[in-house]
């Protein structure tokens, strides 16, 4: 009874302290809410890294006696809690409402359960018939008519070929991938793959937990400035016109030119790791010839001192391997404002390539068979964004139902960082805090309310100028790291 209190209530419950005669029969009960107490230390062993707490010495509970005759009383109640309370979408991730009852267990055995795979499948078929009766528009449309009903902000467009009136670009998103872009839609992985011979192109970013989330996907007729430039537009007015600050691609003609045309005031990063591989494909007998010249390479695509110290390392690294007349790293050159660290200018979330375009491509491909009708194709889109919004329920209930075990435990910067912070994204400033305790500072230059400061790690080369103004409390960094990532100077 006090279980299913607390699922509608939205906490977890455990039983805790019980007391015994001396006879071995119960005379006292407690059942507390599952934050009650403190974290102790591991019985048998030292751990590595301690885990997370989920402890907040709430003091909620019910406290019951029990009479020799076995009539339970209840002698204490407290309801009030000291800590976030879940809400009705994440209350099956709290341990006392994910228990398997004894009746679920009874039909996890294929002997028990009451139909065959056979009668299974013919249901979910009859089932499909009615939303999925037929591969045509007509079913699409209808498909589409059934989502806007059940989800009001469902957003799609199609655009028909010119002359036979068929579908040839095709852009949908769902309400929730629209308050996603709201939220994280500052960086976008755009990349294209293939579903029936036709280019299939998601468009992610990354959450508060630095995981991929879906904005939206395109089915395109083909992969021309045409095509890009109408997906672009499309999108934009799915988004309410917010243009993402940052977007990443491969090196493709056709969707920079459409990214100049329609994102003017987009920042255009091309993926690095596509960057590497087309080294490794154009430059294949330097790197055979010299080991060395890949780790040379990457040192000047990451330099971030100045443009002055890159253009040094690029010239030095040319003529280190002989390759002033190479024709790939001239073009390569040409476009290092879309690749070099030392351009960076604007918010990335600590984005690189197209990584997590790449990671979504695969999960696509297992999922969509070569012959998919454009309905059952946004079926199974949805199916892989469910997945992705769960994971995100998980994330949510861990960061908010546990904390971390800080670096300085009681130190009211990193309290209040792990209170504030998801788990993921307090990791990385724990350790960019750790990392201040090897650094140098020393002061440069000070002129009126402005003081710059000189950074140098202890064991590194590198080093970062820093600009403090005490008048308006602003602090810009030379690596700007901080603009791109949201963390500050990167000692390694």
């Amino acid at each position: 009874m006090y279980n299913s209190y607390a699922r509608k209530i939205g906490f977890s419950i455990r039983l805790s302290n019980v007391r015994r005669r001396v006879d071995g029969t119960i005379y006292q009960r407690h059942i507390v809410c599952s934050n009650q107490g403190e974290k102790g230390k591991h019985s048998k062993h030292d751990t590595l890294k301690e885990n997370a707490t989920t402890r907040t010495c709430c003091h909620a509970r019910v406290q019951f006696s029990v009479s020799r005759e076995e009539v339970w009383t209840v002698q204490k109640v407290v309801l009030e809690h000291n800590h976030y309370l879940a809400s009705p979408n994440r209350v099956h991730k709290l341990r006392s409402h994910r228990q398997i009852q004894e009746a679920d267990k009874l039909l996890i055995g294929a002997e028990n359960v009451p139909f065959s795979r056979m009668d299974c499948n013919n249901l979910i078929g009859r089932e499909r018939k009615k939303y999925l009766p037929a591969n045509d528009s007509q079913t699409l449309l209808e498909y589409l008519k059934n989502k806007q009903l059940e989800d009001p902000a469902f957003f799609y467009a199609i655009q028909l070929d010119e002359e036979d009136g068929r579908i040839a670009n095709f852009f949908w998103a769902d309400g929730q991938a629209i308050m996603d872009y709201a939220c994280f839609g500052d960086a976008v992985s755009f990349d294209t793959t293939f579903q029936s011979l036709r280019p299939f192109a998601p468009l992610l970013g990354t959450n508060h937990h630095k995981r991929t989330i879906i904005f939206g996907a395109a089915l395109l007729y083909n992969e021309t400035i045409e095509s890009f430039v109408w997906l672009f537009n499309t999108f934009l007015a799915a988004m309410s016109g917010k243009h993402p600050s940052t977007i990443f691609t491969d090196q493709c003609a056709a969707m920079s030119a459409a990214i100049r045309m329609v994102l003017p005031n987009t920042r255009h990063r091309l993926c690095l790791w596509h960057m590497y591989q087309n080294a490794a494909k154009h430059l294949s007998q330097v790197i055979k010839d010299h080991p060395k010249f890949l780790a040379d390479f990457k040192k000047c695509v990451y330099e971030e001192s100045s443009v002055a110290s890159f253009d040094k390392m690029w010239s030095d690294l040319l003529e280190k391997y002989e390759l002033k007349d190479n024709s790939w790293l001239s073009n390569l050159y040409e476009l290092r404002a879309h690749w070099a660290a030392v351009f960076r200018d604007s918010f990335t979330a600590d984005m690189t390539t197209t990584q997590r375009s790449e990671g979504m491509n695969n999960v696509f491909k297992k999922r969509f068979r070569r012959k998919l009708c454009l309905s059952e194709l946004l079926e199974e889109c949805e199916n892989c964004a469910i997945h992705l919004r769960e994971n995100e329920l998980d994330d949510d209930h861990k960061s908010r139902y546990s904390s971390p075990v800080t670096y300085i435990p009681g130190l009211p910067m990193l309290k209040t960082a792990a209170e504030s912070y998801t788990r993921n994204i307090y990791s990385d400033f724990e350790d960019e805090f750790k990392k201040q305790f090897f650094v140098s500072c020393e002061l440069l230059q000070s002129e009126g309310t402005t003081m710059t400061y000189q950074v140098i790690p202890m064991k590194f080369q590198d080093e970062a100028t820093v600009v403090f103004n005490s008048e308006d409390m602003t602090i810009m960094c030379s690596c700007r790291k901080y603009e791109c990532t949201g963390m500050y100077y990167d000692v390694n």
